[in-house]
């Protein structure tokens, strides 16, 4: 049926009552009649801050209607949270061009900070991205600052320094807030930088080397700050021990490496036995390993691979693998054969697989490092033949691995 021609015979009354109709069924239908009207330039400027007020209402109540049901069940169905995203983009798009009254701000940061404060919808981050959208004038982070005053959550807190010192600009608060709230070293990094950039130099001093011995967590930028210091006005002594300092708290190759570097030539052996040390603890047993294998200490770092490397946070294994292939071919010949029937002993496909890895290094090294293609035979005549010969699934796994 033809309804283009059937519509060109329909009475202009007819056709507005058979628009109306339709845009009463459906709401998407009456936002796209709309839509089609603006496009076409038939709505004049009142008709267009109506259209626009009508979509913010509209859009925003639902998504305040979803997040106030996601905060009730502490979460709620995708498609309902895609549409609340959907939503709030329209909005936002609609306040940034300029098509929605002053007053609106106000009264989205309201509703906002009501659900943002319950704290159970999984919307947090969101909401507080779509408030710094909103709010462009003091008078909005005041009122922010009014629900967040509210809340107990340290986060929160942190939010209210940030909007004292860069929203509001308001330095005397923020410092009289921050000496209360120093706990964790990027709290302390805050506080210093602040005290930096102000000139205090001396006080930004004392308080990072506060950080180093109250601050909780990551401490990593007080070191470096405390460290530059040092070394600026040439206290090189004081700036070694900060570094061994650091080593202690987070120890890595890379600070090894610096503070091995830093350290006066006659200093050097003595500073790289000291970190040595405190790294010989197996808890720090892949620190070791890494300074073992950029330092050349070949038979340390084979103990580590064959002995002390726990499998799951033996990360490097394959580039020391390969670097003791050419040093020690034997003993990881060796270490492999163990690994590989240890496996073998368990007697399940997974198992099976690891052990066919382990027998690939065997391969490799006996051909392509000692160049001895017999001895790989022999072993494989003499070993792996008979577990084929027993265990049809390793066969089964060995064919797969060859086809594969």
């Amino acid at each position: 049926m033809d309804i283009r021609a059937i519509l060109k015979r329909v009475s202009h009354r007819d056709m507005i009552e058979l628009a109306m109709s339709l845009i009463a069924l459906d709401k998407k239908a009456k936002e796209q009649a709309l839509q089609f009207l603006e496009g076409k330039g038939y709505l004049n400027d009142k008709q267009l801050a109506q259209k626009y007020y009508h979509e913010y209402r509209d859009k925003f109540a639902e998504t305040i209607d979803i997040i106030s049901e996601f905060n009730m069940y502490g979460g709620g169905p995708q498609e309902e949270e895609y549409r609340a995203y959907e939503n709030m983009e329209h909005v936002l798009s609609l306040l940034e061009d300029g098509k929605l009254p002053d007053e609106c701000r106000k009264e989205m940061i309201h509703e906002l900070m009501e659900q943002y404060l319950e704290g159970n919808s999984g919307f947090d981050d969101d909401i507080w991205g779509w408030i710094e959208q909103i709010a462009c004038e003091e008078a909005h982070w005041h009122l922010i600052l009014s629900y967040l005053e509210r809340s107990n959550s340290k986060y929160d807190q942190s939010l209210m320094l940030k909007i004292y010192r860069h929203k509001l600009g308001d330095e005397d608060t923020y410092e009289l807030m921050r000496m209360q709230q120093l706990t964790y070293g990027s709290d302390y990094w805050d506080y210093v930088q602040f005290l930096h950039r102000k000139g205090e130099v001396k006080k930004a001093l004392d308080i990072a080397e506060q950080g180093l011995e109250k601050g909780q967590g990551a401490l990593d930028t007080l070191y470096e700050y405390v460290f530059r210091h040092y070394d600026q006005i040439g206290e090189k002594g004081k700036a070694l021990q900060l570094l061994k300092r650091y080593f202690q708290h987070r120890p890595s190759y890379e600070l090894y490496k610096k503070t091995v570097s830093y350290a006066e030539k006659s200093e050097k052996e003595a500073v790289r036995e000291e970190l040595r040390s405190f790294v010989s603890d197996p808890y720090y047993s892949s620190i070791k390993a890494e300074i073992d294998y950029q330092e050349g200490n070949s038979q340390e770092l084979l103990r580590y691979v064959t002995r002390d490397a726990p499998y799951a946070v033996y990360s490097r294994h394959i580039i020391y693998e390969r670097y003791l292939h050419e040093r020690h071919p034997l003993e990881m010949i060796a270490y492999y054969k163990q690994k590989a029937e240890a496996f073998i002993a368990q007697k399940n496909r997974k198992a099976y697989r690891h052990a066919l890895e382990y027998i690939k290094e065997i391969r490799h090294v006996y051909i392509n490092i000692l160049k001895q293609p017999k001895e790989w035979e022999t072993y494989y005549q003499r070993v792996i033949v008979p577990h084929q010969s027993r265990l049809p699934a390793f066969l089964d796994e060995w064919n797969k691995r060859r086809e594969g």
